[in-house]
């Protein structure tokens, strides 16, 4: 009985905060990220919707995808992480462009060994670490939620639709956090 309370309790509170979570075709959208992305809110859940398609067809098109990661962009996918051999990675993006929606892939997966948990943990701070760096840039409207950063084996990657001098900012204040190896640069000018 107190289970069904709580679970009661937590869906009221969702339903009734403005941030609601959207669910569409598996893949969830809240109304904060799509009110400050400078997508429409058509292309922001396409985005989500087409991430989900190209994990599941990696999924089924590699033999081993437990460290690939994806990110879209308007239709832009972005493959990174660690492979077990060359005929993997291809599938994969092959696999990725596939999709519908997809207008480009860019591949950036390694032939390697999958990374462990020990350097997966760095990798999600190191995100956080960018992320919230991130506030500290004092440009006329910037919005850090704009930018989509996802890490790997201490290699930044950043996606999103940004003007020169926000994407300079981005990058001042993400290269030079410890544990950055390099920044790698996917957004697309203003």
């Amino acid at each position: 009985m107190k289970k069904l309370a709580l679970l009661t309790i937590m869906v009221s509170l969702i339903l009734l905060s403005a941030c609601a979570p959207i669910i569409v075709g598996g893949a969830v959208v809240s109304g904060i990220s799509v009110a400050n992305d400078r997508r429409s809110a058509g292309q922001v859940i396409d985005d989500k919707i087409i991430s989900t398609q190209v994990r599941k067809a990696i999924k089924k098109a590699v033999s081993y995808d437990e460290h690939i990661k994806v990110m879209t962009y308007n239709g832009v996918v972005l493959l990174a992480g660690e492979a077990d051999n060359e005929s993997d990675i291809l599938k994969a993006e092959d696999a990725a462009a596939a999709r519908n929606g997809v207008v480009k892939v860019i591949n950036e997966l390694r032939e390697s060994i999958p990374t462990n948990i020990t350097r997966r943990t760095k990798d999600s701070y190191i995100t956080s670490k960018a992320k919230s760096s991130l506030l500290r840039i004092k440009l006329e409207g910037f919005n850090p939620t704009r930018v989509r950063i996802m890490t790997t084996r201490g290699i930044v990657y950043l996606m999103g639709r940004v003007t020169e001098a926000e994407a300079e900012a981005v990058v001042e204040h993400i290269r030079n956090l410890r544990g950055v190896k390099k920044v790698v640069k996917v957004f697309e000018k203003m």
